[in-house]
């Protein structure tokens, strides 16, 4: 694939986050952080409406949206800048700034 300056890409990167993929990246990454897993905390102790995803699991899943979209060898390095939490529920995309 050969990208200009200019290009532009828009992609789903996940359709419905669940709490199943919460709880799964939980167990993958050892992050139990109640925030993610627990409504009780989640709400009273840090007075969310409900458990949020990592962000660490958001940034895994636009990385396989890029390579996806690059190729498995074309991505040497990205970042990212956490700007809100992903609640279930939500789809996640991604667009040019």
């Amino acid at each position: 694939m050969q990208l200009k300056v200019g290009d532009k890409h828009e992609a789903v990167v996940i359709e419905k986050v669940a709490r199943t993929h919460i709880v799964k990246y939980a167990g993958a990454s050892g992050d139990f952080n109640p925030l993610h897993h627990d409504d009780t905390a989640a709400q009273n102790l840090a007075g969310y409406p409900s458990v949020f995803a990592h962000g660490m699991l958001s940034m895994g899943l636009t990385g396989r949206m890029l390579t996806d979209w690059l190729g498995p060898t074309a991505l040497r390095k990205f970042g990212v800048r956490f700007t809100k939490q992903v609640w279930p529920g939500d789809t996640l995309t991604t667009k040019e700034r």
